[in-house]
């Protein structure tokens, strides 16, 4: 069930603090592949529940959940299903917002309602946000069952509230203002769940779970600008989809508000801004101008900034095994490249 590695192999190993973090990620990978298998076999949305699990992804989430479960010394495996948990609902708003985007690519692979339709896409969505739940489900009996769910309905609620936000966002004056009340309530919000969510199952003390928070803070910063930047910088292979596709959306990105705040009657701008997008002959030309402005470069140094203070807070945090995986789980992902 567990594939080459059986369960009980990993929690020895986490017990003995011999776990990596590319042993954490096949144990997630593999929990995973069986999450279809709580509905009907036969049915089209356990089809498509199946496809979004197999799609590549560096399970950022759910490490941070088990990581910081194990931030005073517990076994990052105690938090495995609400790890998965947070994963799932990450995978439901993915699968929500490719809609609301029109994206036709994720990860590399046809969008779920490219694929399915528009009707299942929102109903496989809803599938995967029951089954986060039905997970949780499985801390019935931990003391903090009842602050478990009080999480995971908070960062629902305002995840939900960002997104609507972000497509609030074209249709007004952009402000750096509101692009971090975004980030704050999506990305930042997220990773925060799955950091408490990991520390109640861990049974953290509240000043380290103040200090998760704040870590989370930080670290959502940087990967969403990062995530602006990569966008604009990455290749078409690496992405999964095309470069400049914040562009084609006409988002309202870190580079881009800059660019509005230094040069806002610059034609391309300004075509920008009435077409809400770029088309696909303009992408290059904008990604020079953003880059001959200098708001890439802003961007790059606000990412290495964030990063650094999220690694600040990781010192103050307990000397444990889980403490030195977080460290470099950061460090791949402020050298990832999509």
């Amino acid at each position: 069930m567990w594939g080459r590695t059986s369960r009980a192999e990993f929690m020895t190993r986490a017990s003995e603090h011999g776990f990596t973090v590319e042993q954490l990620r096949q144990c997630v990978e593999e929990r995973l592949q069986r999450v279809p298998e709580q509905l009907s076999p036969q049915g089209v949305l356990c089809q498509i529940v199946a496809y979004v699990v197999r799609l590549p992804g560096k399970r950022m989430r759910p490490l941070l959940c088990m990581l910081a479960s194990g931030s005073e010394g517990a076994s990052p495996m105690e938090a495995l299903e609400a790890a998965v948990a947070v994963e799932l609902f990450h995978a439901f708003t993915l699968v929500h917002d490719d809609i609301m985007d029109r994206s036709l690519l994720r990860r590399g692979q046809p969008t779920v309602h490219h694929a399915w339709g528009e009707p299942l896409a929102i109903l496989a969505g809803d599938v995967l946000l029951g089954l986060c739940y039905r997970l949780l489900e499985r801390y019935r009996e931990h003391p903090g069952f009842g602050e478990l769910i009080g999480v995971m309905s908070s960062a629902v609620l305002e995840v939900s509230e960002g997104q609507a936000l972000d497509l609030e966002l074209p249709q007004r004056q952009p402000r750096l203002e509101e692009y971090w009340r975004v980030i704050e309530g999506k990305t930042v919000a997220l990773l925060q769940a799955a950091l408490e969510m990991g520390a109640i199952v861990g049974h953290v003390g509240r000043k380290t779970r103040e200090q998760l928070q704040r870590l989370g803070f930080h670290l959502g910063r940087a990967f969403q600008v990062q995530d602006d930047v990569l966008d604009l910088t990455g290749t078409e292979e690496e992405l999964g989809k095309p470069v400049g596709q914040d562009l084609r959306e006409g988002k309202l990105t870190y580079p881009v508000i800059r660019a509005l705040e230094l040069a806002p009657e610059h034609p391309l701008l300004v075509r920008y801004r009435q077409q809400r997008g770029a088309r696909p002959e303009e992408i290059p030309a904008m990604v020079a101008l953003l880059d001959e402005l200098g708001t890439l470069q802003e961007a790059r140094q606000l990412v290495a900034q964030e990063y650094a203070q999220a690694m600040q807070i990781l010192e103050q945090l307990p000397q444990t095994p889980a403490q030195h995986l977080l460290r470099e789980l950061i460090a791949q992902l402020e050298q990832r490249s999509y």
